[in-house]
């Protein structure tokens, strides 16, 4: 009789804790609908793009770099002729540093036509002791028919930051 009761015991207690388990379970897949998070979107649908010219540009700068926004590179022109529009891809790789002051911090920033792109990519804290650091960011614009400039910049919360070398490659690509 004893036995009995063991077993009985211990068969309450696994199928408790295996109710337990799924219960938490439940509740953490609850959280992947809140309100905070937001439901699912549909996938993306990528199509298909046309390259029709790339333009590589680097150098070896060495120059000092006011504090906000300053070009790193001569503005770059494309011609669109679809009727559709085109997409422009910015890949951009710089060096920055050259500081002794703390608390300098960067970024890289596209702008087209003369106007800024979306978001820089915050690069963080130049290091003070002299040394450079490199960052780098992509970005992806669209733009209808006819032409357009595209351009790296640098942002920078203090006037000192040297710009040292840089990459930029732009593509112009149609749908």
């Amino acid at each position: 009789m004893k036995k009995l009761i063991m077993i009985a015991v211990t068969v309450a207690v696994v199928i408790a804790l295996f109710g337990a388990h799924h219960h938490v379970q439940a509740q953490g897949n609850e959280r992947l609908s809140s309100p905070f998070r937001g439901p699912a979107g549909p996938p993306i649908v990528l199509t298909s793009h046309t390259l029709i010219t790339t333009y590589i540009d680097q150098g070896d700068a060495n120059v000092t770099l006011s504090s906000g926004f300053t070009g790193i590179d001569s503005p770059v022109t494309f011609n669109c002729q679809s009727a559709s529009g085109c997409t422009i891809g910015a890949e951009s790789s710089t060096e920055v540093g050259g500081q002794s002051a703390s608390g300098v911090q960067w970024g890289i920033c596209t702008y087209v036509d003369g106007s800024l792109q979306g978001n820089c990519v915050f690069e963080g804290p130049v290091p003070n002791n002299g040394t450079y650091v490199n960052g780098s960011f992509n970005n992806v614009v669209g733009v209808s028919v006819g032409t357009h400039t595209v351009q790296a910049a640098v942002y920078s919360t203090t006037a000192g930051l040297v710009l040292g070398q840089y990459n930029n490659t732009y593509h112009l690509y149609r749908p």
